[in-house]
């Protein structure tokens, strides 16, 4: 949205049917429908040509989404985005160009691009002489649209490529410079937040948007999303800045937030949970706020020899004496959740030396050495609390210093860890293991605004190449009848693997493992030194639609404040999870929400305003009238003020709302 309109109120240019993104680290499966949902149809990108191991079989096809959306994309085959218009590269785009024959047009971005520089006139005086010169392919500059229209209309039978693509190079970029996982994580949630209570504090108690406020903060936080940044394969100055602009940013919209909850609260002395997440929690509803409910039961803390057992009822965890989870029994499921002769939440460290790039890369190699993190300095129970009980295991370990904790709560299907680290490793990864007694053929990781599948077999080299994979708020894995998640608040790189051969312990397990911090020397020599906090769960017995609540909560915790009472939701949302609720952008007042079908099947969403609503439209995603967007969700009146939406798989739906 903020591209689109730097576009159009600085270079005038409205429509931009082509999406242009030549160097990211692989394409998430969600993409093709956000492009469709913002006016796109054709997409630009080169980078696939840098895999590893597996040769990316297309350069021109139909890149279809997790949703089913398709845009026609093109890879240009010369393998680079930044050409000279050299013979030599104008013949190679011709001899791999993996679609010629039915295709018969390729692109070939040149000029100066990766220094922003442009082409010069030696370039353009290559154009106009191979425009049509005899051995060489025949060259016309022109713009993207013009190419992309005819590309489509010679070759609109082109294959599909279904889901993801997965760049098999720069892995480690899912890890490198934690600040910058866990700013990205904490800002994305905090304007989620701050939209949601500012919306609601305008609509129930009259107060002022802050609309240029949240526009600058959205444009500071994009800025840095921006390739090196978020990756983590910056220069030491650009992550200093990047850390600094975190924390203003995390202050302002906490003070944001904090107004806007005080308005809508009112004025008292009633302490109440400000549930900003889209599930209930504690009693209190999704997106409003209200006195929580007391936690059911109580957490019995007792020992079995050297270890401390904690047990709330639902779940039965055996912390042993080297600190890491000897057992966790689902007690409502009747089974042992992790693998037989196996511990959890355990630390590993694998040296971490990539052939290439130190930032970008972590190599298959690495998982060839590994050693624990076993050693315990302390382990401190506190019941003190008896609706939540912890274990805090300290341990020292080289140059670094870690503490852990477990903790159980109250009725809660769910393990709480933590990990304090004061990291001082170098060319070392950190990883924390997970053996499940769960036989699962593939794990199932969010991506926006749904989630992919990956086998965790290595059949093919397609699947032994995703060694390393990228997941966000949570991964699951399942077998028939069963399945267990583990989320996050700023992880991540993750791996999901089966025992190795002839490891007889956990036959038929899936072990999770979630890539914590690394230490690479280049090009920032003190990357992700110094002291830093993760939180993570594991949450047994859970279906997607557990992992996908217990991702919410952990990345939204508990805000509690003090009011008047109870505040309402603005909207009400059954069978569909909502991921926005604003004031739309043109400053009419109307409410703006945003929700998605998070199980990759199809469902009834269930609408109710908890204001006076004078009516509703499907827009597209910059909020605009789309009438091919608006047809692929259809509304209807459910009667006393209700509205449904039939959604498709993981189906992304913009609702305006208009206010009375």
């Amino acid at each position: 949205m903020q591209g689109r309109r730097y576009f159009a109120r600085e270079l005038g240019v409205e429509e931009q049917p082509e999406v242009w993104l030549p160097d990211s680290f692989g394409y998430t499966g969600a993409f093709p429908q956000l492009a469709r949902l913002a006016g796109a149809r054709w997409f630009l990108s080169q980078k696939m040509s840098w895999n590893t191991t597996n040769r990316f079989p297309h350069h021109t096809f139909w890149w279809e989404g997790i949703d089913g959306s398709r845009v026609f994309t093109h890879f240009p085959p010369a393998d680079t985005y930044g050409a000279k218009l050299s013979g030599e590269q104008l013949a190679y785009g011709v001899a791999n160009f993996a679609d010629a024959g039915p295709a018969n047009r390729s692109l070939l971005p040149f000029g100066y691009g990766d220094g922003g520089g442009g082409p010069t006139r030696e370039m353009m005086e290559t154009a106009r002489r191979v425009a049509d010169l005899e051995g060489s392919p025949r060259v016309v500059v022109e713009t993207p649209a013009e190419f992309f229209a005819a590309a489509e209309a010679e070759y609109p039978q082109a294959p599909v490529w279904s889901g993801e693509m997965y760049l098999e190079f720069h892995r480690g970029t899912y890890t490198s410079q934690l600040a910058m996982k866990q700013g990205n994580r904490r800002t994305e949630h905090l304007l989620r937040e701050a939209e949601l209570w500012a919306a609601t504090a305008a609509v129930r108690a009259g107060a002022d948007y802050p609309y240029e406020h949240l526009d600058r903060l959205w444009q500071d936080t994009l800025l840095l999303q921006f390739h090196d940044i978020l990756p983590g394969s910056s220069i030491a100055w650009v992550h200093r800045e990047a850390r600094d602009t975190y924390r203003r940013l995390a202050g302002e919209l906490e003070a944001l937030v904090g107004e806007a909850l005080a308005a809508a609260a009112g004025p008292g002395d009633v302490e109440v949970l400000a549930n900003a997440a889209p599930h209930d929690r504690a009693g209190v509803p999704a997106l409003a706020a209200a006195v929580a409910a007391v936690p059911p039961g109580a957490v019995a803390v007792s020992r079995e020899g050297d270890a401390v057992v904690l047990d709330n009822g639902v779940l039965r965890v055996r912390v042993d004496a080297d600190g890491t989870i000897g057992s966790v029994r689902d007690l409502v499921a009747d089974r042992e959740v992790l693998a037989p002769g196996t511990s959890a939440n355990v630390l590993q460290l694998h040296p971490d030396q990539p052939v290439r790039f130190d930032a970008w890369d972590v190599d298959e190699f690495y998982r060839h050495r590994v050693r624990e993190v076993r050693s315990v300095t302390a382990l401190d129970v506190d019941d003190a609390d008896p609706a939540r009980a912890e274990v805090r295991v300290t341990r020292h370990d080289g140059d670094s210093a870690y503490v852990q904790t477990i903790a159980l709560a109250a009725g809660e299907r769910r393990v709480d860890l933590a990990l304090d680290v004061d990291w001082h490793e170098r060319e070392t990864l950190l990883k924390a293991a997970f053996p499940l007694a769960v036989h699962a053929e593939r794990s199932t990781a969010e991506t926006q605004f749904g989630h992919v599948d990956r086998a965790t077999h290595t059949n093919t080299s397609w699947d032994a190449a995703r060694f390393e994979i990228c997941a966000h708020r949570w991964l699951h894995v399942a077998e028939p009848g069963y399945g267990v998640a583990v989320v996050n608040d700023s992880t991540y790189g993750h791996d999901v693997g089966r025992p190795g051969p002839g490891d007889a312990r956990g036959a038929g397990a899936t072990t999770v493992r979630l890539s914590l911090v690394r230490a690479p020397r280049y090009p920032d020599p003190e990357t992700d030194q110094g002291r830093h906090t993760m939180r993570y769960a594991l949450v047994p017995g859970a279906g997607i639609d557990e992992a996908v609540r217990e991702g919410y909560r952990i990345n939204l915790p508990d805000r509690r404040v003090r009011g008047a009472g109870p505040v309402e939701p603005l909207v009400a949302v059954e069978g569909a999870v909502v991921e926005a609720v604003k004031l739309a952008d043109d400053r009419s007042g109307d409410v703006v929400v945003r929700l998605y079908e998070a199980r990759g099947g199809r469902s009834r969403a269930v609408v109710r305003p908890g204001f006076a609503c004078a009516g509703a439209s499907v827009r597209d995603l910059l909020e605009r009238e789309d009438p091919e967007v608006a047809a692929l969700a259809p509304l209807a009146d459910a009667g006393d003020g209700a509205l449904t939406l039939d959604l498709g798989p993981f189906q992304v739906v913009t609702l305006r709302l208009t206010r009375a």
